[in-house]
């Protein structure tokens, strides 16, 4: 579990360093959405940090596959978000919606339920 928390401390470095270099590319909305994809990260990452200690403590290894997955969800969610894919149009109230992304933040959070509960009934 160890050798994950450092492979997700990586993800996030690239997380950070990603919206300066899309910030200098010719469509702006992508640095934008860089910057928007790391703020959603950092949401869920403390919860993921105690949770994988926590894991690592009780040794529960059931919990490093809810993480494996919860780690390429989060980098499945960065390409989805960053670069636009499954991008909706414009409803008449300014929002536009991305499905894929949407469904990828959801599992990643059931990853992250599914992460405690294995603790709670440990």
């Amino acid at each position: 579990m160890i050798a994950l928390i450092l492979i997700v401390c990586v993800v996030y470095l690239f997380h950070l360093i990603l919206p300066g270099f899309l910030a200098r590319s010719e469509p702006a909305a992508l640095g934008t959405r860089a910057v928007r994809a790391t703020h959603n990260l950092r949401e869920s990452l403390p919860v993921f940090f105690v949770l994988a200690i926590v894991s690592d403590y009780k040794n529960l290894e059931t919990n490093l596959v809810w993480a494996q997955v919860w780690l390429v969800l989060r980098v499945a969610f960065l390409v989805v978000y960053v670069t636009g894919m499954n991008l909706k149009p414009v409803d008449e109230f300014g929002y536009q919606a991305q499905p894929v992304r949407s469904l990828l933040w959801v599992l990643s959070i059931l990853c992250l339920i599914g992460m405690a509960v294995n603790i709670a009934v440990s």
